[in-house]
């Protein structure tokens, strides 16, 4: 088809990076096969990355058929370094209210030296379903059923997607106080829109650098010294 040989570099980079998410998951599910069952339950990890596969390849697609999204395109490094400001900036909120607001356990965190393949992993799967799915859906949607601009929809799409994973981290934050289950929301909130404008000014491997700089400084170097720190 035509948007694959227009857009091959788009595809190449994303089959790329999926290669390399599935990679990590055979290895660390060979090393601690109940590793990700905190997040996915009894589904299998390996049949989850290649669901994940398959749903960001037909949502790719999509997206750059019919919007403005992409999934690599050349930026500055001076967004680069905007994009690493923000998530240390993100980092340090995070582990200041770790400190002194919240009540967060000490087990929060997948431990070094996992985390280093756990987190990546679970940063593609995460923006595959809480990203590319709903905002995709919303635009098919509101494409099919108004006469908006592309503009105006993605817009709708994205002040309505952002609120998904800060419900779905309030949703199962039950065991929290309520003093951190209001933080989480909020921080999460901003997070996620954050990322979302990202991906529309920038692109979708920027969105998902941004959430991986900031998995960097909260779960991976913090959740190891945290341990010490305040347990």
């Amino acid at each position: 088809m035509k948007i694959f040989v227009k857009e091959r570099y788009q595809f190449l980079v994303f089959l790329y990076l999926s290669l390399g998410i599935a990679a990590f998951i055979v290895i660390l599910t060979y090393i601690e096969p109940n590793v990700f069952s905190r997040f996915l339950g009894n589904l299998n990890p390996l049949y989850a990355i290649v669901i994940t596969i398959i749903t960001g390849f037909t949502l790719l697609f999509f997206l750059l058929s019919k919007t403005p999204f992409v999934i690599i395109k050349k930026q500055s490094l001076k967004t680069y370094l905007l994009i690493t400001g923000i998530a240390i900036l993100f980092g340090i909120e995070v582990i200041a209210a770790d400190i002194w607001l919240v009540d967060y356990p000490a087990d929060i965190n997948i431990l070094f030296p996992k985390s280093l393949l756990f987190y990546p992993s679970m940063g593609y799967i995460v923006e595959v379903f809480f990203h590319l799915l709903p905002i995709s859906f919303i635009i098919l949607v509101l494409s099919s059923i108004s006469k908006l601009s592309m503009d105006k929809i993605v817009w709708i799409s994205i002040i309505t997607v952002v609120i998904i994973e800060p419900l779905y981290q309030v949703w199962f934050s039950d065991q929290y106080s309520l003093t951190t289950s209001i933080y989480t929301g909020f921080h999460v909130f901003l997070f996620s829109l954050t990322q979302l404008l990202i991906f529309k000014y920038a692109d979708f491997i920027s969105m998902y650098l941004f959430r991986l700089l900031f998995y960097l400084i909260w779960h991976i170097l913090w959740g190891y010294y945290r341990l010490d720190l305040l347990f």
